[in-house]
């Protein structure tokens, strides 16, 4: 009998001591758990504050802006009197005789053509 109830005061015991660990346990589970969450928020606060900074630093700019049509390619002007590099002078080239028509009237080369 009295091996019985040593064996249940002995049972009570240790039951007892699982209980307190369990306990200690959770609250540090809880502390730990608290933490992180401090944490995760201190985190979350840096970076919106960031992102807040970023947001007012870069320009305000709406749309793009619209493309421009090319601008068309500017004829090159021929050249009057052949090459320079040639070493002739203007001067000494002579002077070509008018051309005429079968009616006797001179005939004037357009521009383009010179």
């Amino acid at each position: 009998k009295e091996l019985k109830a040593a064996a249940a005061l002995y049972k009570k015991k240790i039951a007892e001591e699982k209980r307190v660990a369990a306990a200690a346990a959770k609250e540090e589970r809880e502390r730990v758990k608290g933490k992180k969450a401090a944490e995760r928020a201190h985190q979350k606060e840096v970076k919106e504050a960031q992102n807040h900074k970023k947001s007012l630093q870069q320009p305000q700019r709406g749309k793009r802006k619209a493309s421009r049509p090319s601008q068309p390619k500017s004829k090159r002007q021929k050249r009057l009197g052949g090459d320079q590099d040639s070493g002739e002078s203007l001067e000494a080239a002579p002077a070509a005789p008018p051309k005429v028509n079968s009616h006797g009237r001179t005939i004037k080369l357009p521009c383009k053509f010179k």
